[in-house]
């Protein structure tokens, strides 16, 4: 069950047996068992060796729930294996944003298109991601669809977003762990057992930084937020939102900011304090969304057929709501927009003169992609 080092079983030993009894660990404690984890599936230790650990720990944290100290320690230990430092060269603050996974209700793909308009609208926003790792449709499987290309070298990341504020990047390869997980995950055993295993989540929810960047939208979809933010403002970051969303009643949760029903965000001020306060899309004159319209609508090509109406004009239903209500959380965080209802109404601008389908476009072709999806739907 326990990687074969006999100071490292007893010591991990001691650390499963405190959670399994309910106790809170150190700092220290969390970096240690996370590094093991990473290491072992960065060197490809076998399964049964890695799983066993990979959900006593993370299993006995999402029972007890993970304190602060706890995340930070990990989110140490995550980013002492990013591999790569960026270098961008933009004049303004860069802001990143995503989702967390465990959705209640899958919809189609929301932080993307929401970065690409909160570009057009004149924030410098970038979106890293992976393939489908719990969602329908991954970002980076959307990405290919529209015909970004994803998988290019870090300087052409660093090119995309010094010249049209904006990039959306294959970021697994970054954490050599990542991508083994995300493997092992794929393993109907570990499918089954992911719900009881929502502390991993919450540790890339406050741990995911590929470009080093000190702002950040991030979603969850378990009332988590405050500890979140909390972990973040920890971290030095100088501006973010954390924030879960609703649907009608609070069954339906999903990890970005909700047109559906009311919101929990808990914000990151430039002072580093965190303050939690509940959103409703009323609050901005937005009306209350229906759900079947911002459903997955089945596979990758209809889902990113939606998405590109949405950019292009074409659709005025809920989704259309749904992603510029994120693109204005972005451009809010961006200091580009002064709220979210500023930051709704220049995203809704860019829709309608047609700068954010123009932005897709660019994004595109300057990222060595293909525009064939765009000009043919």
């Amino acid at each position: 069950m326990i990687p074969n080092n006999s100071q490292t079983k007893t010591d991990l030993s001691e650390i499963i047996s405190q959670l399994s009894d309910g106790k809170n660990l150190s700092y220290l404690q969390t970096k240690s068992v996370a590094t093991t984890l990473f290491d072992n599936l960065t060197n490809h230790i076998s399964p049964a060796n890695t799983l066993p650990l990979l959900i006593a720990f993370f299993g006995g944290l999402t029972i007890k729930k993970p304190t602060i100290d706890e995340l930070a320690g990990m989110v140490e230990a995550m980013d002492t294996t990013r591999t790569s430092t960026f270098q961008f060269k933009n004049d303004k603050p860069i802001v990143t944003a995503g989702g967390t996974g465990g959705d209640t209700f899958p919809t189609i793909n929301i932080t993307t298109p929401a970065i690409i308009i909160a570009a057009a609208a004149g924030a410098h926003a970038i979106k890293s991601g992976s393939k489908s790792f719990s969602s329908k449709t991954g970002c980076i499987d959307l990405a290919q669809t529209l015909g970004i290309n994803a998988y290019v070298p870090q300087q052409t990341v660093e090119k995309c977003m010094h010249t049209i504020k904006t990039s959306v990047w294959a970021s697994e390869g970054i954490y050599p762990w990542m991508r083994p997980l995300i493997e092992l995950a794929a393993n109907p055993a570990v499918h089954t057992v992911m719900p009881m295993l929502y502390s991993l989540r919450l540790m890339i929810a406050a741990g995911l930084n590929p470009f080093g960047l000190k702002r950040q939208v991030r979603g969850v979809s378990q009332p988590y937020t405050e500890t979140i933010a909390s972990v973040l403002s920890k971290n030095g970051y100088e501006r973010a939102l954390v924030v879960l969303g609703y649907g009608t009643d609070e069954t339906i949760r999903i990890d970005e900011f909700s047109n559906l029903g009311r919101n929990i965000v808990s914000e990151v001020t430039p002072n580093g304090s965190v303050t939690t306060t509940c959103f409703y899309p009323e609050d901005i004159g937005l009306p209350r969304g229906k759900a079947k319209e911002v459903i997955y609508p089945g596979n990758p090509i209809l889902n990113a057929q939606a998405v590109l109406k949405v950019l292009s004009g074409k659709d005025h239903s809920t989704r259309r709501d749904l992603i510029l209500l994120n693109a204005a959380s972005i451009l809010y965080i961006a200091d580009t927009g002064s709220d979210l209802k500023d930051g709704y109404e220049l995203a809704k601008q860019t829709v309608d003169d047609g700068t954010a389908i123009e932005k897709l476009t660019q994004l595109v072709v300057l990222s060595g992609g293909t525009t064939t999806f765009i000009n043919n739907s």
